[in-house]
């Protein structure tokens, strides 16, 4: 029995892509990302503990946070809405009643008008103080006692957060992300110099955005005056209640995320200035930066929906 030999011939070739190689690099920012989410998770998943666990109480229109409630329950406010035309007469009223220990106080006081609060009044007292402040020409309202579990977005009396200026900010942040897209399509095309051109937008937009940050954290700490339900001292600083404590520190992780990114995309726009730099072959630095660029600015967006719009 013979068996004829046939030549083996070999499976027609067709052509495939080549599949983009891992390297280490691209490895070690998606370890590091991976590293980041595990940190934001942790630190957005504290605030949602600590929220769901506040006091039904913590927070009210008359007093600071984390007052004891149980024996003022009955007790009501004045809200002052203006001082009028006099407001000496209305500061002299005021520490004259012992709401305040001195004019300076009563000054400070009013300046957080128009949702400055009087607590820890009789219906009585309320009214009488109320009359007083009439008379030196301030608008004013009695308040009855309002508690919240945790401020509520857009509530002046507890709430300091400017939302339409942080959803400004936060379209600057996602106007970034674009020019850091635009720069990595435009040097995987070889055009290096408007390359750069955008890197040095998305460094300007997320400066700007760190500005914007600085000056809300100026204001909120320093310049204005707000209401006892905000605050003792009239200013939003850190130690003044559980949520200041949790929004200064999420902010300002991120804004210290923000921070390294513009630093590093300074020192990729230099490298991509120099002569040989970058080119459509060789631009991981570019790549692996914008993936970093792009999970702050996601991460901002669920901060400020958490945070500011919940």
């Amino acid at each position: 029995m013979t068996t004829s030999m046939l030549p083996e011939t070999a499976p027609p070739h067709s052509p495939s892509r080549r599949a983009t190689p891992v390297t280490p690099g691209k490895f070690a920012m998606w370890l590091f990302l991976s590293t980041e989410v595990m940190f934001f998770t942790g630190l957005i998943g504290s605030y949602i503990v600590y929220r769901a666990g506040s006091s039904p109480t913590a927070y009210s229109n008359l007093y600071p946070p984390a007052t004891d409630l149980s024996r003022l329950r009955d007790k009501v406010g004045v809200l002052i809405k203006s001082a009028g035309p006099d407001a000496h007469k209305v500061l002299d009223e005021l520490v004259h009643a012992g709401l305040a220990r001195s004019s300076d106080d009563a000054a400070r006081l009013v300046e957080a008008a128009p949702h400055a609060a009087l607590g820890g009044l009789t219906n009585e007292k309320a009214a009488e103080l109320a009359h007083a402040l009439e008379v030196a020409g301030a608008t004013v309202r009695i308040e009855p006692l309002k508690t919240h579990k945790w401020p509520l977005p857009y509530d002046d009396a507890t709430n300091p957060l400017a939302v339409t200026l942080t959803a400004f900010n936060t379209f600057v942040l996602i106007c970034s992300s674009v020019t850091m897209a635009l720069s990595l399509a435009a040097i995987r095309q070889g055009r290096r110099w408007k390359s750069a051109l955008y890197l040095l937008a998305t460094i300007l937009i997320g400066s700007l955005f760190l500005g914007v940050q600085i000056f809300e954290y100026h204001s909120l700490m320093f310049v204005h005056h707000y209401p006892v339900g905000i605050s003792a001292s009239g200013h939003f600083r850190p130690d003044v209640s559980l949520f200041a404590s949790c929004f200064f520190t999420m902010t300002g992780f991120h804004g210290a995320h923000v921070t390294a990114g513009v630093l590093a995309l300074v020192v990729i726009l230099v490298r991509s200035l120099l002569v040989g730099g970058f080119s459509a072959q060789n631009h991981a630095p570019i790549e692996m930066v914008g993936l970093y660029w792009h999970f702050v600015d996601l991460v901002w967006i669920i901060l400020f929906t958490i945070v500011y719009l919940i």
